[in-house]
């Protein structure tokens, strides 16, 4: 069951528009110039948001399949800062792949495992994470939304008039 609703919310919040706009369709179209657009006084632009979330799910991913995953730097703000990709292409066409990736190892894995507490703190359990993990690219999902209206760039059709 928690697998399921695990999945469930997953779907919901990277790829398939329910209540609020996915975080894939939030970006979906997004030019490489109006990724790297931010108003003034703001604090990130899109391509900046997804270095972050691919730097933050990328490392729980390989956690969560068994590798003792470092970060490459304990400053949050400087996860923003330096995808690994060249490209926005590149760094976009990540984030498909480490959340698509995702969901897979969450399908493939023993309902147990939901239920132990996720390395490298221990605080909290995979379920708790995934949930968390889930509920962060919604939060920056929404922030793409954002930015792109601020830029004239979102269709409104697309959702989130």
């Amino acid at each position: 069951m928690t697998k399921d609703n695990l999945l469930e919310q997953f779907t919901a919040c990277f790829d398939e528009n329910g209540w609020f706009v996915a975080t894939k369709n939030a970006m979906a179209g997004v030019t490489a110039d109006q990724a790297k657009w931010k108003p003034e006084g703001a604090d990130n632009s899109i391509r900046e948001i997804i270095n972050h979330l691919n730097f933050y799910n990328n490392a729980y991913l390989q956690r969560f399949k068994g590798v003792d995953y470092k970060y490459s730097t304990d400053d949050n703000a400087e996860t923003f800062d330096h995808g690994e990709a060249a490209t926005w292409e590149e760094e976009a066409a990540r984030f498909d792949s480490i959340m698509n990736e995702w969901r897979d190892e969450i399908r493939k894995a023993d309902e147990s495992i939901f239920e132990e507490l996720a390395p490298p703190r221990n605080v909290y359990t995979w379920r708790m994470l995934i949930a968390n993990i889930n509920a962060h690219s919604a939060h920056h999902g929404g922030q793409i939304v954002l930015l792109r209206k601020l830029q004239g760039s979102w269709d409104s059709g697309k959702g989130v008039s």
